[in-house]
């Protein structure tokens, strides 16, 4: 679905929106709608999106941390739980960058944006998802050996 850009000179935000209409000229209006300090979404719409991602987040680190130790029955409820993760897909175009041919994602909201974001984060094997084994908070491992947070890496090697 195309969007366009209507600005009148009827208010005090004119300038605003003259100026993300020509900065966001080619691209969908929700991502300047986004940047835009009146744009909001409803309080119980982001919650019920936070308590969704947080379902597959868990999925997701108690299927990997515990696959070894758990049985078939409940390595499915994970599997099951990681697969209930589901957006719609953004849409992409090739651009030349620097003479090289790039992808360039068109995200149409905040939203799934941060949907494909999320699950770039779940599918990443070069850096997986993983709980801290002191402090018990997620953090993205920067090698596979990495079962220690930064933070309490930090305080390990400080001692």
């Amino acid at each position: 679905m195309e969007s366009r850009w209507n600005v009148k000179s009827d208010s005090g935000n004119d300038r605003m929106k003259l100026a993300l209409a020509m900065t966001f000229a080619d691209e969908p209006m929700a991502l300047g709608m986004s940047l835009m300090p009146f744009y909001a979404e409803r309080y119980d719409w982001l919650v019920t999106q936070f308590r969704d991602w947080a379902f597959v987040l868990v999925s997701a680190f108690l299927y990997y941390d515990g696959k070894d130790t758990v049985d078939e029955f409940t390595r499915d409820l994970y599997r099951q739980g990681v697969s209930s993760f589901g957006s719609k897909a953004p849409t992409y175009h090739v651009r030349l960058y620097d003479d090289q041919p790039k992808i360039a994602w068109d995200f149409y909201s905040l939203l799934l944006t941060i949907q494909t974001m999320f699950g770039f984060a779940l599918t990443d094997e070069t850096s997986p998802l993983r709980v801290c084994r002191q402090c018990h908070k997620a953090f993205i491992a920067s090698n596979r050996n990495n079962d220690t947070c930064s933070k309490c890496k930090d305080q390990q090697n400080d001692n």
